[in-house]
């Protein structure tokens, strides 16, 4: 999305967001953008400490994906993106996800999470916790499929 603000003539800024415009005065963008540096760049330990809640489960659900049944991997590791696939396979503790990973995927998608493991050695947290959101609907899916 867009956004993109201008000073009118008055002295008042126009902020258009997308399809919406604002008309604010000095004063409010201001403070606006007070509010948005804070939270950016200050962020607040329930906002932390959820994230954390976050990727602990995140880590358990990895952990306990070396567990199940070989079909249901095969259902949802071809779904996700190399990203989403490597995202998971480093949550989980130990090389049994990746080996699980790689005994149940075809020989050139097998080569190609290889390449893909190798070359994403740098995942955030926050890119950790967005793909695991995409992850687990697709992992739901897979395991209530007959």
């Amino acid at each position: 999305m867009d956004i993109e603000a201008k000073r009118k003539e008055s002295g008042e800024f126009e902020l258009e967001i997308g399809p919406v415009v604002f008309s604010l005065p000095v004063e409010v963008v201001k403070a606006l953008n007070t509010v948005l540096e804070q939270r950016l760049n200050h962020p607040n330990t329930a906002d932390e400490e959820g994230h954390q809640r976050k990727l602990a489960a995140y880590r358990v659900l990895a952990n306990k994906m070396v567990g199940v049944d070989d079909r249901i991997v095969q259902k949802f590791a071809p779904q996700l993106t190399p990203e989403q696939l490597v995202t998971i396979v480093r949550l989980a503790k130990g090389d049994g996800l990746y080996n699980k990973i790689v005994k149940n995927l075809s020989k050139q998608n097998c080569r190609q999470f290889e390449e893909d493991y190798v070359g994403l050695d740098k995942i955030t947290e926050q890119n950790a916790c967005l793909h695991m959101e995409h992850i687990v609907p697709l992992i739901k899916s897979a395991a209530q499929e007959p």
